[in-house]
């Protein structure tokens, strides 16, 4: 029996922690693997990192152990980012991204450092002013040469653009580098896609799936895909090779309702699959993104439009949201691309699925994506076929690189404007120079010294930025991905070192509502009403407020906070994010292109917060910071309504690569028909007003309460985390209380 069995091979489809590798294909071990490649590093030390990975992508590819799984469409597996232990017993590794981060690791250890990377490094993270990284996370292949051209193609393309510039002698030593290096790493996966293949063949008896997937593994090794079940394969692999053996996240697996619609069709028409076929094919596919585990989940999209601006959302699009409904997973994570015209019947769907509690779904304004996308300089054609990427971004399909190194917490500065520079847990300076805070007689004088030390932290990542711009080829050569793009192919350059059209280099500038609260309470409280003296302020932030219990009580209560649509507040937040974005996007990077802005704080918002002292919003020390582009949690007094209003006076245009609202409804407030359309109804005005992603929970604080206490009747709760979904009784309990408290304040 071919299909009417997913429920029944469910527990068989988890090969990452329980392979069972081919006796005989290659080492099953994966730390032996890794010893492998540093073996080989060692031996080729001195030549290009472009080669040296080449090469080692073709020792992992060729020596791993493989397995196919005859009971999973989708069973395909190599030994590489799990270990399996001498003793047979699997393991998770510490690092799930694959054998050849240990050259990325060497690589960066190599690099000498400037001093003035050094002087921006120090105490930048161990302050919480920021966190940073050199970042090969967010990158978009280009699908449509993967699905149209398959690895036979892609390594064909190559081939022909490296003997057309051998033949018209234009070829430099760079380039002849560049393209040896992204030939051999095809012709690598083309074996492995072989000797899945053999065995394949070798268990052609053992289930009735294997004469399908021998047929769809033939044609992935000559051929592009034909039919959906192919399609999603050639995905599945794609991804597993770039993401895991190329070290380079794909951080979308593309627009699989509209692209698959095609194969979906013909397979229909044919007789080859049914629309349950298909939705059970679906939960086949989603089940390897959940088992793979990816920390931040792994992201994919829906809809679109067309030359005549018509909604793509299709018949396929409502089959892998019913496939995606009852597995009850977080992992894949979907975005739906929203345009007045995307049909409310669908949107109903997905927010119905997220009231339910199935809420790994968010929703990304597609008129804001095309007005970015002007704005950046795109093509009429780009914009038209941008693609949902990362946590809830947008990106140029196919033609753009954007490493995010760097983020920033907007808020810090407050507290460095207090102490002249000086971070007051550990008397590190980090900051510049303003001033004694006692010296501040005016608002302005106070504001300005915020100002200040908040553009010197800029001023730092922009050095880090740099850095890391400067070296990603030293760090992590990027030849399957660059592979991919036409424009790499075609220039003979690496797609993170200048190969693509569009270059740009991301700032993240988070935390922005615990900064304008702060400022509008020294405003308000020492300036304005002069209930209190900067000095005393400062003395009540040192000791976290001890000793000003009520004055911090009456701060807390103050409803001028951002979030509850008052102007005062709410055009002190947008004035201070125009300022900083402006000063981030007026800046050219390392590679040819501009830095542009993403508002995200994801988690660092949390973790950030014991680094962080006491701000005169009332927050203490350890108290979580504004996460993304929402209040400060417990400040938003006057509903979700309010909140909208405030979150969407900010110019999302001004952060181009994201800037998502969170938010926290009660189940009694989304009950039936009336609620769910009432849903539909803050989901199309938050679109409406220009707002970029939408995402959040529909929860009540006594079931996550419950759910703390006794986890197991709850397994599969889910919660909105940031920019993914996560099961609530997984999760540490400093995230499980922030939860509640948010519900808490929605009930």
């Amino acid at each position: 029996m071919l299909w009417n069995r997913f429920e029944e091979d469910r527990a068989k489809l988890n090969l990452y922690l329980n392979p069972n590798f081919e006796a005989g294909s290659g080492i099953s071990d994966r730390d032996a693997v890794v010893d492998g490649v540093m073996d080989l590093l060692k031996s080729m030390e001195g030549e290009p990192h472009q080669l040296i990975k080449a090469r080692a992508i073709e020792y992992v590819l060729d020596n791993a152990a493989i397995e196919v799984n005859p009971v999973d469409w989708f069973g395909f597996n190599f030994c590489g980012w799990y270990t399996v232990s001498q003793a047979g017993e699997a393991k998770r590794h510490k690092n799930i991204r694959g054998p050849l981060q240990v050259l990325c690791n060497y690589w960066e250890s190599e690099l000498e450092h400037t001093p003035e990377f050094d002087d921006a490094c120090e105490n930048f993270a161990e302050t919480g002013a920021g966190v940073f990284w050199p970042d090969y996370d967010h990158s978009v292949p280009d699908w449509d040469s993967v699905i149209g051209l398959g690895f036979t193609g892609l390594l064909r393309r190559v081939k022909e653009k490296h003997n057309e510039k051998i033949e018209n002698g234009t070829i430099t030593p760079e380039q002849e580098i560049y393209y040896t290096s992204v030939e051999i790493a095809y012709e690598a996966v083309l074996r492995i896609c072989n000797r899945f293949l053999e065995c394949a063949k070798k268990h052609i008896n053992d289930d009735e799936k294997m004469p399908v997937m021998i047929e769809c593994l033939e044609n992935i090794c000559t051929d592009s895909p034909k039919t959906l079940y192919q399609y999603l394969t050639m995905t599945y692999f794609y991804h597993l090779f770039q993401e895991h053996v190329d070290r380079i996240q794909a951080r979308t697996l593309g627009n699989l309702d509209v692209d698959g619609y095609p194969f979906y069709k013909a397979d229909v028409e044919a007789g080859r699959l049914t629309r349950e076929n298909a939705e059970e094919l679906f939960r086949y596919f989603f089940e390897k993104y959940t088992n793979q585990g990816h920390t931040h989940s792994q992201p994919l999209y829906f809809g679109g439009f067309d030359e005549n601006g018509d909604s793509l959302i299709n018949e396929l699009s409502y089959i892998m949201l019913d496939a995606y409904d009852k597995s009850c997973i977080v992992n894949p994570k979907l975005f739906i691309k929203v345009m007045p015209n995307t049909p409310d019947e669908f949107l109903k769907k997905a927010l119905d699925m997220i009231r339910r509690g199935k809420n790994s779904i968010v929703f990304i304004n597609e008129e804001l994506g095309c007005r970015i996308s002007r704005k950046l300089g795109r093509t009429e054609e780009e914009t038209r076929r941008l693609v949902g990427t990362g946590c809830n971004n947008f990106a140029s399909r196919g033609k753009e690189t954007t490493p995010e190194h760097v983020y920033v917490n907007l808020a810090k500065g407050i507290e460095l404007a207090f102490n002249n520079g000086v971070d007051f847990a550990t008397g590190a300076f980090v900051g510049c120079k303003t001033g004694d805070v006692s010296e501040f007689k005016t608002f302005e004088d106070f504001k300005n010294a915020y100002i200040a030390q908040t553009e010197k932290l800029i001023d730092k990542a922009f050095i880090i930025s740099d850095f890391y711009d400067s070296h990603l080829l030293d760090i992590n050569p990027a030849l399957l991905y660059s592979g991919s793009m036409p424009d790499s192919v075609n220039s003979g350059k690496d797609a993170y070192y200048d190969g693509v059209k569009y270059t740009n280099t991301v700032m993240f500038l988070s935390c922005h509502a615990t900064a304008a609260d702060s400022l509008m309470m020294v405003k308000k409280y020492v300036y304005d009403k002069k209930i209190i003296t900067i000095e005393q302020l400062y003395n009540a932030l040192k000791n976290n407020w001890e000793g000003y219990e009520d004055l911090r009580d009456m701060i807390l209560k103050d409803e001028e906070k951002f979030g509850n649509n008052i102007d005062s507040v709410d055009n002190l937040a947008c004035e201070m994010l125009n300022h900083f974005t402006n000063k981030v996007t007026s800046r050219k990077n390392k590679r040819g292109g501009h830095f542009v802005v993403n508002g995200e704080s994801i988690w660092w918002a949390h973790f950030w917060a014991e680094k962080c002292a006491a701000t005169p919003d009332g927050r203490m020390r350890g108290d979580m910071l504004s996460k993304n582009m929402s209040a400060t949690i417990g400040q938003d007094k006057k509903g979700i309504t309010a909140l909208i209003k405030s979150v969407t006076k900010i110019d999302a245009t001004n952060l181009a690569y994201g800037c998502p609202f969170d938010y926290m409804l009660h189940p009694s407030a989304v009950k039936g028909e009336d609620g769910l359309n009432a849903m539909l109804g803050l989901l199309r005005t938050f679109m409406k007003r220009g707002g970029y992603g939408y995402q959040g929970n529909v929860q009540d604080a006594d079931t996550l309460r419950d759910a703390q206490n006794r986890p197991e009747k709850y397994p599969n709760l889910q919660v909105r985390i940031s920019g993914w979904s996560w099961f609530f009784t997984q999760m540490e309990k400093e995230f499980q209380d922030e939860f509640i408290k948010r519900a808490e304040m929605a009930g």
